[in-house]
Order: C-alpha cells, then structure tokens, then sequence
C-alpha cells in the first residue's frame, strides 16, 4: 500500500489513514486511526499496537508514514525514529514489528531520511 499520488492535490491523508488500517488491520494487534489529534487534508495520524506490543502513533503525509511517538494519539519531538519515513504501509509494519516481517516477509528499509 504505498503512497502514490498523480498529484499531490490529489492526496488526502485521512481517507489514506482509514484506507491503511482496513488493509492492514489483520497485521497488527490493535491499528486505528488517532482519535485525539488534529487531521487536515495533508496530516493524519494513526495509532499501531505491533504483533510484540510495542505503541507507536505514526503521522502519515504525501512523504509517508513516521513516527511520532510511543503512545497513542501523541506527537513527540524527541522521538528518534522521527527522521526514518517509511514508504508504505507494509514498510512501516516490517521496520516496527519483526513478527510481522518474519510472518507476512515483507522489507525493512525505510524510503529514506527526513531532510532537515
């Protein structure tokens, strides 16, 4: 499930976020979209419970999916991954949760890093 856009314009990040957690929702222990953070047009925000009962929140955009913090419904700037975006979904799950790469096969390399 990657990110592609004809057009920028074209992409709304909330209807992507509930797009990803119907598709994926087999592929974690708990996924939905965030209920306490603002949603715009270019920003959404999705809650992960991995396979290992790790927390992510992940903010998708037009760039990807990345992490924001290791809670829910929660942005933190301190968190290290901040810089790593992810692709697609499938990226993202592999790179978090090694049951679900080891279970479903998918990659671990992030797109790239986030430029400063």
């Amino acid at each position: 499930m990657a990110l592609v856009q004809s057009d920028e314009n074209d992409f709304h990040a909330l209807r992507e976020a509930q797009r990803m957690v119907d598709s994926c929702q087999d592929f974690a222990d708990h996924l939905i979209v965030a209920e306490f953070l603002p949603h715009c047009r270019g920003v959404a925000y999705i809650n992960i419970r991995t396979l290992e009962q790790v927390i992510y929140c992940v903010q998708l955009s037009s760039a990807g999916y990345r992490i924001v913090s290791y809670n829910f419904d929660d942005v933190a700037d301190e968190v290290a991954n901040c810089d790593t975006v992810y692709e697609s979904a499938h990226q993202l799950l592999a790179g978090i949760s090694p049951l679900y790469g080891e279970k479903y096969g998918f990659g671990r390399e992030p797109l790239r890093k986030r430029k400063e």
